[in-house]
């Protein structure tokens, strides 16, 4: 995951849709380490790529390796890539059972 994460990473938002919407799915990777923390979540029998803040911001929001386990269900509230046959999401929120993690609250729609 570190080679694939670093190697496809995506910074700054231009890259996504303006619009913020939700994923839910189920972890099957999980990585903590620059240039962004991502997780990799099966949805609808797909592989989708969710990145979450920098290491630090990711830090912050009290996100660390442990805080997840593949084969939990998350719900990742996020900017989609613009391009339709990329499935990626920039996470704004991840929230895990009754746990939320904001790594970018300012930029939270809708509260």
């Amino acid at each position: 995951m570190a080679a694939t994460g670093g190697a496809l990473a995506h910074h700054g938002w231009s890259w996504a849709e303006g619009d913020q919407g939700t994923l839910t799915g189920t972890v099957r990777e999980v990585y903590v380490g620059p240039p962004h923390p991502t997780l990799r979540v099966e949805a609808d029998g797909q592989m989708w790529t969710v990145e979450l803040g920098n290491p630090r911001q990711t830090e912050r929001a009290g996100f660390r390796q442990d805080s997840l386990r593949p084969g939990q269900e998350i719900t990742a509230l996020g900017n989609r890539s613009r391009d339709s046959s990329e499935r990626r999401m920039k996470a704004v929120r991840v929230t895990v059972g009754e746990r939320r993690f904001d790594f970018y609250p300012e930029r939270i729609q809708g509260g």
